[in-house]
């Protein structure tokens, strides 16, 4: 069975790679534990309201590429407007993070928001 690339039809989103600073690594624990929590707020209200489809850290990287520490998923039509609400995470205006984004393209209907599954009763 073979399957015509044309008839394919994918859903599109925004992936975001969150990554440590090198300037961060000079910030006291103290520093690195305040940024950090206020970058979970700002997370979660951006997933409570609906602008972010899903985050979460990232461990066990490639060895090369320790500085990996999230993703993010948006469904925002636009790398720019994902770049806007990034460049207002308090992570990223303290210094401690950078981001970079990127398009994915996935099968209709493999994602989906927890709200959604939990109104699902999944």
């Amino acid at each position: 069975m073979s399957v015509n690339p044309d008839t394919i039809r994918l859903e599109t989103y925004e992936m975001v790679l969150l990554r440590r600073t090198r300037q961060g690594r000079d910030f006291d624990q103290e520093r690195k534990d305040r940024i950090f929590r206020e970058h979970l707020e700002y997370t979660l209200g951006l997933l409570a309201s609906g602008q972010q489809v899903a985050a979460g850290p990232v461990s066990d990287g490639p060895a090369e590429d320790e500085s990996v520490c999230g993703l993010g998923l948006y469904r925002k039509g636009s790398l720019d407007v994902v770049r806007q609400l990034l460049e207002n995470d308090p992570g990223v205006r303290q210094g401690l993070y950078f981001f970079e984004v990127m398009t994915w393209r996935t099968a209709p209907g493999t994602v989906t928001p927890s709200g959604a599954a939990a109104a699902a009763g999944g």
